[in-house]
């Protein structure tokens, strides 16, 4: 009997009332002290000075762009070999994507062509520059500050996959700029499914975030609910319903207090995976930059073609087969038919993320796998490659 090893599978604990009981006790499961307590841990854990907690790192990208007043006429720089969240938050502003393709060592953007794209924006419509920390290498933050000096940029980091991530200009979430981080269900901590934060060094920034993620009330409509609170509140201006609840910062606070130890364990499994899988030819080991800290959210291996008599979708397929789950990150932007159709992007247009999308795999990492599952995975692997090698 194979041992099932699925994907992605968080950890809780057995009695859950030993971190929502406060909350469910008090009556109070929106937004309100656990979401205030979470904001500040994430703080100190991200060495940043204001952290806005919201309901998606979808929401935090979104809404640092609209506090920034992005919007029609404007660009934006974006990897294309990405998840669609980092591109489509723009659009829902107006503002028009500029897609870099991916190098093909980091599988971040390639920074060179984005240099180039804004050497080439003449009428300096590019305002903002959206660095993806695929998988949790970073970006080279470093030479994107000095991008975004020169170009008069705002930053905004798609960090859904890098709470753990330190780049080459410190803890990612320490920024003049912003982070916005993802406590989806498969993230490295998780605020009970869904969840998000956006993390800045910039006050005024953070206080338009939080106004504008609950309908763009005034700080005292945040407090109509309290004892004694006044009931009168001013909306004043156009906002979004992104806050997040208390229900969720209690999950994420019982989460957030076992990241260091989880994290170690990602290490160990990665060791583990690369000591096992150098030796296959046939496969490209995802990079670890020395000096950085990687946070590990995914370990995707890139298969090469032409070294095994299967393709990639049908190693796939072998790989479930044996009870082993798995995922591909990414189909590029560009592959995606609202977008092909939109600005006639082909795939050839950013071979480099072409050519991974159609080689790379995404093996399960998570710190909940127990020794025999990650056995289990190297020994498939391993046994794939002696019997589909050229």
């Amino acid at each position: 009997m194979s041992i099932k090893v699925p994907f992605h599978k968080p950890i809780f604990p057995e009695d859950l009332n030993a971190f929502l009981k406060e909350s469910t006790d008090s009556g109070w499961v929106t937004t309100g002290p656990k979401v205030s307590e979470f904001e500040a841990k994430l703080c100190d854990y991200l060495d940043a000075e204001h952290v806005v907690a919201v309901n998606s790192c979808t929401a935090a990208l979104h809404l640092a762009l609209a506090a920034r007043g992005i919007g029609a006429g404007d660009k934006f720089i974006v990897p294309t070999f990405t998840f669609v969240a980092s591109v489509e938050v723009g659009e829902y502003l107006g503002a028009e994507p500029v897609l870099i393709d991916t190098d093909p060592l980091t599988f971040n953007l390639d920074l060179d062509l984005a240099e180039k794209c804004l050497k080439e924006d003449i009428e300096g419509k590019i305002k903002a520059i959206i660095p993806v920390h695929f998988a949790g290498l970073a970006v080279d933050m470093v030479r994107v500050h000095q991008l975004a000096e020169k170009y008069h940029l705002f930053v905004l980091e798609d960090a859904a996959h890098a709470i753990e991530t330190v780049s080459t200009y410190g803890k990612v979430g320490h920024t003049p700029h912003a982070a916005a981080f993802s406590f989806y269900a498969n993230k490295n901590i998780t605020t009970g499914g869904e969840g998000g934060a956006l993390a800045t060094n910039d006050a005024e920034l953070a206080d338009k975030v939080r106004k504008l993620s609950l309908h763009g009330m005034s700080k005292d409509g945040w407090k109509r609910f309290e004892t004694g609170g006044k009931w009168a509140y001013d909306v004043s201006e156009l906002g979004y319903k992104y806050n997040m609840t208390d229900i969720a910062a209690a999950f994420g606070l019982e989460q957030l207090s076992h990241i260091s130890d989880w994290h170690a364990r990602r290490l160990e499994i990665v060791e583990k995976y690369c000591k096992k899988f150098s030796p296959i030819k046939g496969l490209i080991l995802p990079t670890h930059l020395p000096g950085e800290v990687h946070a590990w959210h995914l370990f995707v291996i890139q298969m090469i073609p032409e070294l095994w008599r299967i393709d990639r979708n049908t190693l796939i397929g072998k790989i479930n087969e044996k009870g082993i789950g798995t995922s591909v990150h990414y189909i590029p932007i560009h592959m995606h038919s609202y977008y092909s159709k939109k600005y006639g992007y082909k795939p050839g247009d950013f071979p480099e993320a072409q050519k991974l999308s159609e080689t790379v795999i995404t093996l399960p990492l998570y710190p909940g796998m127990r020794e025999e599952q990650v056995e289990a995975v190297l020994r498939t692997l391993s046994e794939l490659w002696r019997t589909y090698k050229k």
